[in-house]
């Protein structure tokens, strides 16, 4: 027995030995391979002129944004314009903004002093919407953009985070509507969500004069990309296409909607009645004929806000950088004196708490946002789709895998981000020495650039304070 176990190690060790052996051959072969392959590449790059050098195709990439080159390539391929998500381009925002320190030439708020984190839209209104927290979801639409199962996961989270949802550009749906406790109706330019026992369901209107993806262009969708599900929510009849008018047709010109708003709050009752419009480098002037309309709420379409499926040239070549739209939207409401009666909302590439924050102390009373809401919302559930597909196929009306969505685990997680965003918010507003929210202003800011000290009227970080 003990000889039998003998020679049973010996050819063990002799197994071990040769595998040792083999590995080691192994892996010294494949060095001397993998620095033959590198040497043949690398001196075929470093010789060969840059016409036939393969070192041609990393130097075309990088010279180009990655999306602009697929862009290029699907113009090419389908010789139509191209529809985004968003634009490319690099866009100033909030990053060159940082917040003073409150240590003793003024002290921190103490951890046991609560924070006011609540938002009052439409101070003023008959019934002014009160929320828990100044941050809202925007206006994504069921049908021509979200799907059933997304939009009521925006709502449920809307209502466990104590804010509100807004139904987009599409349709009032019952189901929304019950889901969410506080329910934005827009007002667009098509022919429904026009019925007064729908207005009267809102907690706000919202006038769409344009939004970021369209500005204020129009567009038509023929009927027969309408399945019955969507025609009946639309209002359309079979075969009947879906018109979003450019313009306002009870609106010719801009002095009417002044009668527009009057006719909402009185159909209403008095819940605050919003315009929504893009930023414009004419901002100034649609905000007047905003003002003089008797809005309560304007909400801004900043130049980094995203829509689904919209023109890349619109995405990339209009509005105003968010940022550079909300100081001089600010600054025009401080200069006529409305801030007691009209609320300012802003949106577009508002994706951090710290983004959020800013944005309330250069003039917001709150934000809203897109994009990221959609990333909260796939938390865990983006391998559903991915890597065969983009996540977002788990959200869109037309996505392959909209079914596989959960819309319960969706709503979790977005109330989740919303919570957390709102008490590092807390927590940034006590580090400036502030008990609320909306007390946090451009003198809590310092900017690290000169054209962003410049831009947003905040102190220049490198030099003392007044």
């Amino acid at each position: 027995m003990f000889n039998k176990s003998n020679d049973f190690l010996k050819n063990a060790g002799k197994v071990i030995g040769l595998g040792t052996l083999g590995a080691t051959g192994t892996y010294v072969l494949g060095r001397l391979m993998f620095k033959k392959f590198v040497a043949g590449i690398g001196t075929k790059i470093l010789t060969k002129r840059y016409d036939k050098n393969i070192f041609e195709s990393y130097a075309m990439t990088t010279r180009i944004n990655p999306m602009i080159t697929v862009d290029t390539n699907l113009r090419a391929e389908l010789g139509q314009p191209v529809m985004s998500f968003g634009t490319p381009f690099p866009i100033p925002s909030f990053e060159d903004m940082r917040f003073n320190s409150a240590q003793l030439h003024r002290f921190s708020t103490p951890q046991d002093v609560e924070i006011d984190t609540a938002l009052v839209l439409g101070k003023q209104a008959a019934k002014p919407l009160k929320l828990d927290i100044p941050i809202l979801l925007p206006g994504m639409a069921f049908g021509n953009g979200l799907s059933k199962q997304a939009k009521l996961s925006m709502a449920e989270a809307a209502t466990k985070a104590g804010t509100a949802t807004n139904c987009g550009d599409g349709p009032f749906n019952e189901w929304e509507r019950a889901a969410a406790k506080h329910y934005v109706v827009q007002y667009g330019r098509n022919k429904f969500n026009r019925d007064p026992q729908i207005l009267r369901r809102a907690d706000m209107i919202e006038i769409q004069f344009g939004h970021c993806g369209w500005v204020g262009l129009g567009s038509k969708y023929a009927g027969r990309e309408f399945p019955r599900e969507l025609r009946k929510a639309f209002g359309l009849k079979r075969g009947e296409g879906l018109i979003y008018h450019a313009n306002f047709p009870e609106v010719p010109k801009p002095q009417d909607l002044r009668t527009l708003v009057s006719d909402l709050r009185n159909i209403t009752g008095g819940v605050p009645i919003g315009v929504k419009i893009t930023c414009g480098n004419y901002i100034e002037r649609d905000l007047a004929l905003v003002l003089d309309a008797g809005v309560d709420v304007i909400s801004l379409d900043g130049g980094q806000a995203t829509s689904h499926w919209s023109p890349a040239a619109i995405h990339d070549n209009f509005t105003l950088p968010t940022v550079f739209g909300l100081c001089r939207a600010a600054r025009f409401l401080d200069k006529e004196k409305v801030r007691d009666r009209v609320s300012l909302l802003v949106g577009g590439g508002i994706e951090t708490p710290g983004d959020m924050l800013k944005a309330i102390a250069l003039g917001a009373d709150g934000v809203y946002i897109g994009f990221i809401a959609l990333v909260a919302l796939l938390h865990n559930q983006e391998f559903k789709a991915l890597p065969y597909a983009p996540p977002t196929e788990l959200l869109w009306y037309t996505g392959k895998y909209k079914k596989k969505f959960n819309p319960k685990e969706g709503s979790k997680y977005l109330a989740n981000y919303l919570r957390a965003c709102v008490e590092e918010m807390r927590i940034m507003t006590r580090g400036v020495g502030k008990t609320a929210l909306r007390d946090v202003s451009r003198d809590d800011l310092f900017a690290i650039s000169e054209e962003t000290a410049k831009m947003a009227n905040i102190a220049l970080g490198y030099q003392s304070p007044p």
